[in-house]
């Protein structure tokens, strides 16, 4: 009997601690599984946050290289506000604030004794919009931005009242590379929010009632896992911008343009669009006879190295590089991003190129990459084109078409014929504002453009340019109108006294070549003075 009795006591006490196991197993697990549902959600909250924080960085960036300097210092007063210009500058925030899905855009700059005033906005309601009527005290936040430092205030802003907002600010430079003004977004994300508080009262359920936490547990992992995979398709597309579009687009655009259409992978879609822009052409002298003489690595070499100089020359005034014909570069200016200055830009990188050249033939030949220096030939023309990725859905490519294309490689040819390196046409260098140290050339007519056009030699930029380039061009500008007059003799002999000086001037020599044909035989009286180079 004793022993049953002690057989059924060992058994209610195994059975009492098994359950007692059992209960802090079951514990346990619950608050494992609690644990793993908060940790879950905080990673899924980190995640949120630095997409969030990545996105408004890459808005702000872009929004403070939207609008110049120049434009914003047009409005001070309510006043100013009545300038056609105002409305304009709206409704390119009201667009910029749809296409970067960001709630608020607007500008702001320091007015003094601790107050910023705003500028512009892009909201609509009455109520809301601020302008240069709006004056607030700085705090923190804006020194810091107005000081030149790129921020994301800190997610603690957070309440419900504010709708969750979040601010990014980026300051706005003038040309002199001072900060003139501050831009900034705002976006509505309350979602982050409610996640923190979710978090918080997850934490205190494991403690409260342990079959609500399991419930409540296992309900929010299944909420969250739907919610996971949404972010995880919105993350997978922002990988596939980030891997794809990045490693697409940086071979030809340069580091800052890439990093500004970061935020629109739609760019990738095949299609083109028209817009005004400047197409350059680049081709190396006799480049064929020097490649005959070098073997394939020497050939490799000596092309990488020239193509990687000059290329870097053109990314860095914020040109694409279309493609490389053996040695020939094809690049264009105002695109993928509209840029004001394409045709300024485009010549400047012609002449930072011939500048280049110096100090990289030096290289070249110290190497032994070639048996003679390389020189280049620019061939640069502004108008309508049609930019875009063409091709096939697999396989495209960003690149223009258009006569204006197909003429800025015809400019480029005609170095030959004038003996110079870098040619434009009228359309561009107008584009320059006089900014440039320029010649002017012919009036030629070209295979497949009806009216003719006219040619100038880009020479220098005109604040750089030394003493004797102003005394050949004042000299040849005097040449050149006795031969437009008509005056063969005359103007022979004023190309000659150039030649003297300048033994290596190539249009100073076409000239006077044509001067003393012309003396021979002069062109019929109703000539109009257009060349006819379609047939060259």
């Amino acid at each position: 009997m004793t022993n049953i009795n002690s057989k059924k006591s060992l058994t209610k006490a195994i059975g009492s601690k098994l359950v007692l196991a059992l209960f802090f197993v079951s514990a346990l697990t619950t608050l494992l599984i609690a644990a793993l549902v908060n940790y879950q959600k905080r990673n899924y909250e980190t995640m949120v946050v630095e997409m969030t924080r990545n996105h408004l960085l890459s808005a702000v960036q872009t929004l403070a290289n939207l609008v110049s300097v120049e434009e914003l210092d047009l409005f001070h007063t309510v006043e100013d506000t009545r300038n056609p210009r105002y409305q304009e500058i709206k409704n390119k925030l009201i667009r910029f604030a749809r296409d970067y899905n960001v709630l608020y855009a607007y500008y702001w700059r320091y007015y003094g004794n601790g107050i910023h005033q705003y500028i512009i906005d892009n909201d609509m309601d009455l109520n809301n919009q601020d302008g240069p009527w709006s004056f607030y005290e700085m705090d923190d936040v804006d020194y810091d931005a107005l000081a030149g430092n790129i921020g994301v205030t800190d997610l603690g802003i957070y309440h419900l009242d504010w709708e969750g907002l979040l601010s990014a600010y980026a300051p706005v430079f003038d040309s002199d590379g001072n900060v003139y003004g501050v831009a900034g977004v705002d976006i509505s994300d309350d979602f982050i929010f409610i996640q923190r508080t979710d978090s918080r009262n997850m934490v205190l359920l494991q403690f409260i009632v342990i079959p609500i936490s399991i419930f409540f547990g296992i309900l929010s992992m299944l909420l969250y896992s739907r919610k996971a995979k949404e972010i995880e398709k919105a993350h997978t597309k922002l990988q596939y911008f980030n891997n794809n579009l990045r490693r697409a687009f940086s071979t030809y655009l340069s580091e800052d343009v890439v990093e500004e259409i970061v935020s629109d992978p739609s760019r990738l879609q095949l299609g083109g669009i028209n817009r005004h822009m400047t197409a350059m052409f680049t081709d190396v002298r006799e480049f064929s006879r020097i490649a005959e003489s070098l073997k394939p690595k020497q050939m490799v070499d000596l092309l990488n190295y020239y193509l990687s100089t000059m290329s870097d020359i053109i990314l860095g005034q914020k040109g694409t590089i279309d493609k490389y014909q053996g040695d020939e570069i094809i690049s264009f200016f105002g695109a993928p991003l509209e840029l004001e200055d394409h045709a300024l830009r485009s010549c400047i990188a012609a002449i930072i190129m011939k500048r280049a050249e110096t100090k990289a033939n030096k290289y070249i030949l110290e190497n032994q990459l070639s048996p003679s220096p390389l020189l280049t030939r620019i061939g640069i023309n502004s108008g309508e084109m049609i930019v875009g990725n063409m091709g096939t859905e697999k396989k495209m490519n960003y690149t223009i078409v258009s006569n204006a294309v197909n003429l800025a490689s015809r400019i480029e040819e005609y170095n030959k014929i004038y003996g110079t390196w870098i040619l434009a046409t009228e359309s561009t260098i107008k584009e320059t504002h006089g900014k440039l140290l320029t010649r002017q050339l012919d009036r030629v007519k070209v295979v497949g453009i009806n009216q003719p056009v006219r040619l100038y030699e880009i020479l220098d930029v005109k604040a750089e340019a030394s003493h004797l380039l102003h005394e050949l061009l004042n000299s040849f500008n005097k040449a050149y109108e006795l031969f437009e007059a008509r005056k063969w003799k005359e103007a022979e002999v004023s190309f000659e006294l150039i030649l003297r000086l300048f033994p290596e001037d190539g249009p100073s020599r076409l000239y006077q070549n044509r001067c003393r044909q012309f003396q021979e035989q002069a062109p019929d009286a109703n000539w109009d003075g257009v060349f006819d180079l379609s047939g060259k």
